[in-house]
């Protein structure tokens, strides 16, 4: 008994300290009172009492149980204020602690305790365009400037306040738990500083990286990056083909345009697929589903246009050009 009493002495203080703990022993202290008050003064059994308790501070009133005694009266009384207060004082806590959540939430004070997310490290129009395709609920952006906040709420993704730089920031956006992380920082430096960070806490998670220099991306994936992109060098490459007809900037444009009547993907060829085992050529893709086949990727090699006795196996990606129904068909001829 006195290891008992010694324990709560020692445990209690702390516990009080937390809300919700706060608003549990207050309603089972009224709960352990109207029990112990209507067996002792109505003399009911402990079931019924217990019964008779959460019925009237639920203040529900069947009718089937009332007290027979004047003090039993004065006691309802005193159970129902008491159960009332209980019940005003859990809602308003409750409420506090959401709407205190979501403040946190919309300043960016609140660490990601999710998983399988995706977390963008520094801000830019490249990951703006990119947030937008990521669709938002499972994003994370990790910025110091205040002013992208308000952009990156506004399309669904989560803001979390922090220098990407800093190992604690990174941790507080739980890039180790992360799907991929993408950075796309003020200088290239700032994303080595960053994807080093990220590596000293996961080195696993898949980092896609923007480069602003052409001569700095093979620094960038010795850094740890899994993916460097180089925007400035495609869109120059680009423009440049485009001074006589512009025909692969049209192609590349209406590929990956939103709103294009096709679209490029990457399927993945599952376990058991019927293609596993079968040549580029046996499987016939285009003539039985429609998608034009431009690559496959194995491991960490992309073969682009694959040799027709290329054979299948699991786990290649298959990247194709289709419209949506032909991607349709392609998913279901292959399995996935």
């Amino acid at each position: 008994m006195v290891l008992i009493v010694e324990i709560i002495r020692k445990h209690l203080p702390r516990v009080m300290r937390v809300p919700a703990a706060r608003i549990f022993l207050l309603a089972a202290a009224v709960i352990a009172y109207g029990t112990l008050g209507f067996h002792f003064i109505e003399g009911e059994s402990w079931t019924v009492s217990f019964y008779w308790t959460f019925v009237t501070i639920g203040t529900v009133g069947y009718g089937d149980y009332s007290p027979s005694t004047p003090l039993g009266m004065y006691f309802t009384v005193t159970l129902i204020v008491l159960g009332i207060g209980t019940f005003a004082i859990a809602v308003e806590t409750l409420l506090e602690f959401l709407i205190k959540r979501q403040q946190m939430r919309l300043m960016g004070l609140i660490d990601v305790v999710k998983s399988k997310h995706v977390v963008i490290c520094g801000w830019s129009e490249s990951t703006l365009e990119c947030l937008r395709e990521l669709g938002g609920s499972e994003v994370f952006v990790l910025a110091e400037d205040e002013g992208v906040r308000k952009t990156v709420i506004k399309n669904g993704a989560n803001f979390v306040h922090g220098d990407p730089t800093r190992i604690s920031d990174l941790e507080k956006a739980n890039v180790k738990g992360a799907r991929a992380v993408i950075v796309d920082m003020g200088s290239d430096s700032e994303t080595i500083h960053c994807i080093l960070g990220i590596r000293k806490i996961d080195s696993t998670v898949r980092i896609i990286a923007e480069a602003e220099r052409y001569e700095n991306i093979e620094q960038i994936r010795m850094a740890g990056a899994n993916q460097v992109i180089s925007p400035f060098v495609i869109s120059g490459r680009l423009m440049s083909k485009s001074i006589d007809d512009g025909y692969e900037a049209m192609f590349v444009q209406d590929v990956l345009a939103e709103g294009s009547t096709r679209r490029m993907v990457e399927v993945p060829v599952p376990p058991e697929s019927p293609i596993e085992g079968i040549s580029v050529l046996d499987a016939d893709i285009h003539e039985k589903t429609g998608v034009i086949v431009i690559g496959v990727g194995r491991g960490d090699e992309l073969i682009i246009d694959p040799p027709r006795d290329y054979v299948f196996k699991e786990g290649d990606i298959i990247l194709g050009i289709g419209k949506n129904h032909e991607i349709d068909r392609l998913m279901e001829y292959i399995g996935s």
